[in-house]
């Protein structure tokens, strides 16, 4: 066929549509195609138009995608998920979770594509004393005690960042695409609580080698500790260089969030 046409199948997988929803599709100009006059046969499917009509519902599907406060239901999502993410050391259980939301029911946030959660984030302002411990390997993040989470309206606050991670569907473009969301996303979330509240060090562990990567990537410093610990002291200083990480997002070859134990990024 001509360079310039896709065929049939090209189009369905293209536009991810099944025959059926596709040909009741090109029927009625959903899709765009050309026919000549008087002919019943010989349907061409136009690269430029079919390409042009792909991006439209690309851009259509990304606003489905949202970022809110999470829910009971998903966050038990969350502590399944990092199963499938994180060493069993590394994982809070459920009930320390629902302890943790009692003490401050806004440090969990979630990323959903059409209501449905596909990832999430943990940013709670916490006792200093603690996050030490847990660089130094003391205790694990399941230890953490809800009387060390503090409220956002304190002062002098020092904040520990413990996960970010993502539901891994198996498609790398749309986990990429969806980790890229999340990211964005975590991170005008900490803008905003930082312009918010009396935030004097943020704090976080890289579990991972797509978290270490992004705590470089936003400006945080290697630490002492048993741990792999980042700090960053003032968030005010990084933030232009925070800002344009966020566009230079879109050019990450893998979206900076925990794969899924046992494969690279």
């Amino acid at each position: 066929m001509d360079n310039n046409y896709y065929t049939a199948e090209e189009v369905m997988k293209i536009l991810n549509k099944p025959r059926s929803t596709f040909y009741r599709e090109v029927e009625d100009g959903t899709v765009p195609s050309e026919l000549e006059d008087g002919k019943r046969r010989g349907r061409k499917y136009p690269k430029e138009a079919i390409d042009a009509h792909a991006r439209l519902l690309k851009k259509k599907d990304k606003v489905k995608l949202t970022f809110g406060k999470t829910t009971n239901s998903e966050l038990w999502a969350s502590y399944q998920n990092h199963f499938n993410v994180y060493e069993v050391e590394d994982i809070v259980t459920y009930d320390r979770l629902l302890e943790w939301r009692e003490a401050n029911e806004n440090i969990f946030m979630s990323a959903r594509d059409g209501g449905k959660r596909i990832g999430g984030v943990t940013i709670m302002p916490l006792d200093e004393d603690t996050i030490l411990a847990l660089i130094d390997g003391k205790i694990r993040e399941q230890s953490i005690e809800s009387w060390a989470i503090r409220k956002w309206s304190e002062k002098n606050l020092t904040v520990y960042i413990p996960s970010i991670s993502l539901h891994h569907t198996g498609d790398n473009e749309l986990d990429r695409e969806r980790g890229q969301f999340l990211i964005r996303c975590a991170i005008r979330w900490a803008l905003s609580l930082n312009r918010q509240y009396d935030i004097k060090r943020w704090y976080a562990i890289g579990a991972t080698p797509e978290g270490i990567k992004l705590l470089e990537h936003l400006g945080f410093e290697k630490i002492e500790g048993k741990r792999d610990a980042y700090m960053l002291k003032d968030m005010n200083k990084a933030t232009k260089n925070i800002q344009s990480l966020i566009g230079k997002i879109e050019e990450e070859q893998h979206p900076l969030v925990p794969s899924p134990k046992g494969q690279k990024a």
